[in-house]
């Protein structure tokens, strides 16, 4: 039954052959030839991680640069045009600087991001984060000639960074490959701490320059410190240990200690009526700008490592196609030489793969094709080299399958922060349009609702996301 089957592989193995040969497929197997195309995307997919990469680097180059015109703006807007004036400018400059690299490097990258798939979220992204850039010269303006109140520039400069920081979650969001979506995840929640950071330094810079902090304030600087230290625990979730030991490191720097005890004293109720003993703006601007300066280094490092862990994939991965076509080429010539040396009766390339599968199922099989009571013995030159060939192409195949199932997990638990947020960002965004809330005090409805239900509160942002048209219906009812 055995040989009979046999005989049968050997009849579609010269017509399988025949096919392919007549399609200018040369001699090279089909599992071969996907495997090369596999290598293929993922050399593409690694490329334009590295493009997406750069882009990442100078997006946060201009994030903290305009993080630091934000800070410089508000104390000069909250001084009533008395105090950084010549700092403020010098921070615009700066940032007009960056904002022309980072528009340069968008011309030289649009043609390589075309072609990136799954993309059209991280497209719009850019496509709005342009747009809000193109607003930044009227906000300059309006600041210079002091038409606005330090709270709406300061909201006017977050909203700029923080469509920037969509593009930098968005790229987070496409990588493919898991140890870059966990480095990208990482540096988008150090980004996204140090932009509280930011905030923090604005919002205070403001109460230090007027000389007094209202209730409202208050609130703010407890919110935004307590979302800084979120996104640093999540930073230490998906960094490596290097980068999560350089960041404890900038944290426990003794500058931090400073901006902790200038938080105090804003945070303290004397403030309220302009008890604010031994802090000036200038010097908390000053300490909180050497606090994000240690958090910048840490970003620098893990956007340079980043890098580097793109190009040593793209390495790996040109290694590995270069090895597959040598190892195919070695097959191919071991095909021709012995269809030569066996005449017309030899048998291809498929009926090796086929063969060495019934091998694998019978573990009594002998391994030894040359060996008398091989079940399979005919299917062999005596030399034993096909047999060797099939079978390291059969590991590659193996491994590359085995290799796909232990990244699965580990990409689906890179995603899960970075989609759990989407949600929850979605469902604050339908009850502040719906319910007239503040984003805190929506995160507030949310988190409350989810403890008292005993509930996760991605879940609850889900549940109220399915009532979106109930929702949206009251609200234009009581319209």
């Amino acid at each position: 039954m055995l040989r009979r089957t046999v005989d049968g592989m050997r009849v579609g193995a010269v017509a399988m052959g025949t096919e392919r040969e007549g399609k200018g497929g040369g001699t090279g197997t089909a599992a071969a030839r996907f495997l090369r195309a596999a290598t293929l995307c993922r050399i593409r997919d690694v490329e334009q991680l590295l493009a997406v990469g750069a882009l990442v680097g100078d997006l946060c180059a201009l994030i903290h640069a305009l993080q630091k015109e934000r800070g410089a703006s508000s104390i000069y807007l909250g001084s009533g045009g008395s105090r950084f004036a010549e700092d403020r400018v010098m921070r615009a400059a700066e940032s007009q600087a960056l904002e022309t690299v980072l528009r340069g490097r968008l011309d030289l990258v649009d043609e390589r991001l075309g072609r990136l798939g799954s993309g059209a979220q991280f497209y719009n992204r850019v496509a709005i984060a342009l747009h809000a850039m193109d607003g930044l010269p009227a906000l300059r303006r309006q600041v210079a000639s002091l038409a606005l109140v330090p709270q709406d520039s300061v909201k006017s400069f977050t909203d700029v960074i923080g469509h920037l920081l969509a593009v930098v979650f968005e790229a987070a969001d496409i990588a493919a490959d898991p140890e870059i979506s966990q480095a990208l995840v990482a540096l988008f929640n150090l980004v996204q701490g140090k932009e509280f950071a930011g905030q923090e330094r604005a919002t205070a810079g403001a109460g230090f320059s007027r000389g007094r902090f209202d209730g409202a304030e208050h609130a703010r600087l407890l919110h935004l410190i307590a979302a800084q230290n979120r996104a640093f625990r999540i930073v230490a979730e998906f960094a490596d240990p290097a980068h999560d030991a350089a960041l404890r490191a900038a944290l426990a720097d003794a500058v931090v200690a400073e901006v902790e005890r200038m938080r105090g004293v804003a945070l303290g109720e004397d403030s309220r009526d302009g008890g604010l003993p031994g802090v000036t703006a200038e010097g908390w601007f000053d300490a909180a700008t050497r606090r994000m300066d240690l958090m910048k280094s840490v970003e620098d490092r893990l956007t340079a490592d980043l890098r580097g862990l793109c190009e040593a994939k793209l390495a790996q991965a040109r290694a590995d196609l270069e090895q597959a076509d040598l190892e195919q080429a070695d097959l191919e010539q071991a095909d021709l030489e012995q269809a030569a040396a066996a005449g017309p009766d030899a048998v291809l390339p498929v009926a090796m793969v086929l063969a060495m599968q019934l091998i694998d199922a019978d573990p009594a099989a002998p391994q030894d094709a040359g060996q008398p009571g091989n079940h399979v013995s005919g299917l062999y030159a005596s030399d034993g080299l096909r047999p060797k060939l099939m079978r390291s192409v059969l590991d590659v195949v193996q491994a590359q399958s085995q290799r796909l199932r232990d990244v699965s997990l580990e990409l689906e638990t890179a995603k899960a922060a970075l989609n759990e947020r989407k949600v929850i960002d979605r469902a604050k965004g339908l009850l502040m349009s719906t319910r007239n809330l503040s984003e805190e005090e929506a995160y507030k409805l949310i988190r409350k609702t989810a403890m008292n239900q005993n509930k996760r509160i991605v879940e609850v942002a889900e549940a109220i996301l399915s009532m979106s048209d109930i929702l949206r219906g009251v609200t234009a009812g009581g319209a």
